[in-house]
């Protein structure tokens, strides 16, 4: 397979991108025979050059081989362009920086997509593992680097540590990749290419006669600063050109710029600091995005840093507009406990939040807490309460409370406080049901279902006004979580058969009648279902186990059709539809970078990382919520 042919695969596979020229900046350029030691004096400099005018071809070979030992590091910031061979006149211009440290196996590359001036490949090696990260969509993976990667020979061909970056700029930057023996390099002038001395170098191969390679090469360290191909037939039909726009040697890498990126990588400087990075205020909660606004917990993957409360605008979380820098809520309280998201009242005017106060993480208080006014107003206190749930009309709260012996109880309070009551007092549940758990609201009902293991137990409506207590169904069915739709027509539930270990998606009327199979799996389990704000779609995730454990989240239409994949993770913890039902958020609780959130447009199917200014990579986020 030629070259060309080679990068074309590697183009495909990365996605690389455009963009302008820069300045250079050079710490150090070493002779041959003399490797950089910037320990010993890193302000050393010298100009002899290594190639020059009267240079012969094999000359010219050496110091191809031998360029990755006349350098410590290197950075490069380039342009690739291809240009079509059917005479369209059509051309592909790529970005790239790269960052090489060839004696520590380490590698960093920041890619962006074609014609674009936005990243969207990030690939970093540490001397251990590689990782691979799309941009913008905050995908990524892992796999461990090579054995014979972990000590490269610095004078191969090609160089072994390029067949793990694979990218054109790192090519030319690992030059031995072209000391050919096939062919004759050639010497034919000089120029200066990003602020460097440069020989200009025609390579021919012994089968052609006219040069397939031209390329201008660093005289210091035969760096290839500027290469054009012409084919394997050679002359002057141009296929494609890579130039170096600005190239750093010798500078000590921090070793961050080879881990899992702290922020979304941006194209910048040789630190891998973004020069474009703008920090913007808050946008206070005025209710005004349309999209409302997104909260989600924060927890740094360092040890003694603490938890936060942090909101973004819906609309920036979504992609349609710039995000200010990332919110902080002041909370009366450490997060050294277990957390759940917040529960949004149906205006989307206050928040529930059972938590505790006390250091030993009991009782639990239930705190409403008011967005605009930034206030938390303790109105329940217990030893232990379970999530909140907000009713359709968002005049009560129900909850279940847990006294740490075995005892539970559903309560409801109205949401100034008032009025709480228990709602199991009566003692009208089957005692051998006992514990049972509350699912949410059905109309002006709680739904609590009993907890026991099996097909014991029911599921059972608790009315708030009077407390009186009715099977949910008059025959017996699958003991499941029953989510109702927002307009209470359906309820739609995951049934399990144990002879078969078949999940299915249903939807069922509340009378128990007319259900409806949208969906079925074999073995895993389908958690959590959630319906669109309009009742039309539900979203649902889909759990496998068997070999590599995964996490596929698709939407439905109520009605069995319109099926679509619109994710696939490791482990999802929450999905939620944005209060205008066009997009889906995914919180990915297990991934190479951490737990994070995703947006996924359900026109669209693209998907994106949520990012803003201070929201950090190297933080776990989750237990989202957003406010209507």
């Amino acid at each position: 397979m030629n070259r060309i042919a080679i990068i074309s695969i590697v183009l495909l596979s990365l996605v690389l991108s455009s963009c302008g020229t820069f300045e250079v900046s050079v710490d150090i350029t070493p002779t041959a025979g003399n490797p950089a030691n910037t320990a010993d004096n890193p302000t050393q400099t010298n100009s002899a050059p290594v190639i020059s005018l009267a240079s012969t071809s094999a000359e010219i070979r050496q110091a191809l081989l031998e360029s990755a030992t006349l350098w410590k590091t290197i950075w490069l910031d380039g342009t690739v362009t291809w240009y079509a061979q059917d005479g369209s006149g059509t051309t592909q211009v790529f970005h790239e920086q790269t960052w090489i440290e060839p004696a520590a196996s380490r590698f960093r590359v920041v890619l962006s997509g074609m014609n674009s001036d936005s990243p969207e490949t990030f690939k970093a090696c540490d001397g251990t593992s590689i990782l691979e990260m799309k941009i913008p969509s905050g995908q990524s993976q892992s796999s461990d680097l090579p054995t014979f990667a972990k000590n490269p020979v610095p004078d191969s061909s090609p160089h072994v540590l390029w067949g793990q970056i694979g990218t054109p700029i790192s090519e030319i930057a690992l030059s031995s990749n072209y000391a050919a023996d096939n062919g004759t390099f050639k010497p034919i002038a000089a120029e200066s290419i990003a602020g460097r001395d440069a020989l200009i170098v025609e390579l021919t191969r012994n089968d052609a006669t006219l040069p397939q390679w031209r390329m201008w090469l660093d005289t210091q360290t035969a760096v290839i600063l500027k290469l054009q191909e012409f084919g394997k037939g050679g002359g002057e039909d141009l296929q494609g050109e890579r130039v170096v726009n600005e190239v750093v040697f010798n500078r000590d890498f921090d070793e961050s710029l080879f881990r899992a990126p702290a922020v979304t990588p941006q194209f910048g400087d040789v630190t891998g600091g973004s020069a474009s990075d703008q920090v913007t205020e808050p946008v206070p909660p005025s209710g005004e995005d349309a999209l409302g606004q997104l909260y989600f917990f924060t927890l740094p993957h360092q040890a003694g840093q603490s938890v936060q409360l942090v909101r973004l605008p819906g609309s920036c979380a979504a992609g349609l507009a710039q995000c200010p820098h990332l919110e902080t809520i002041k909370v009366p309280f450490l997060f050294n406990f277990n957390l759940n998201a917040l529960s949004w009242s149906p205006d989307g005017k206050l928040a529930a939040f059972a938590y505790s106060d006390n250091a030993n993480g009991t009782p639990t208080k239930l705190w409403l807490f008011d967005p605009t006014a930034n206030t938390w107003t303790s109105i329940a206190e217990f030893p232990f309460i379970d999530p909140p749930f907000w009713s359709p009309d968002g005049t009560w709260i129900a909850f279940r409370v847990q006294d740490g012996t075995g005892g539970e109880d559903v309560y409801a309070v109205r949401r100034d406080g008032s009025e709480l009551k228990n709602l199991t007092a009566s003692g009208r549940l089957p005692a051998d049901g006992r514990p049972y758990v509350m699912d949410g609201w059905f109309t002006e009902n709680i739904i609590v279902r009993s907890a026991l293991p099996g097909s014991t137990g029911g599921v059972y409506l608790l009315r708030v006004s009077d407390g009186s207590i009715k099977p949910m169904f008059e025959k017996l069915l699958t003991k499941a979580t029953f989510i109702p739709s927002p307009d209470n027509a359906l309820l739609a539930y995951d049934d399990y058969d144990y002879n078969s270990q078949k999940h299915s998606i249903k939807v069922i009327e509340p009378d128990g009648g007319n259900p409806m199979e949208l969906a079925s799996f074999s073995g895993g389990s389908l958690y959590p279902i959630v319906w669109s704000p309009d009742g039309q779609e539900l979203g649902y995730v889909s759990y496998s186990i068997s070999g590599q454990p995964s996490a596929d989240v698709y939407v439905i239409g109520r009605d069995g059709r319109g099926s679509k994949q619109i994710y696939k993770g490791i482990t999802v913890g929450r999905i939620l539809f944005s209060p205008d039902g066009k997009y889906l958020l995914v919180e990915e609780t297990t991934s190479p970078t951490g737990g994070h959130l995703f947006v996924i447009n359900l026109d669209t199917l693209e998907q994106k990382l949520i990012s803003a200014p201070g929201l950090s990579l190297d933080t776990d986020w989750y237990a989202p919520s957003w406010r209507p």
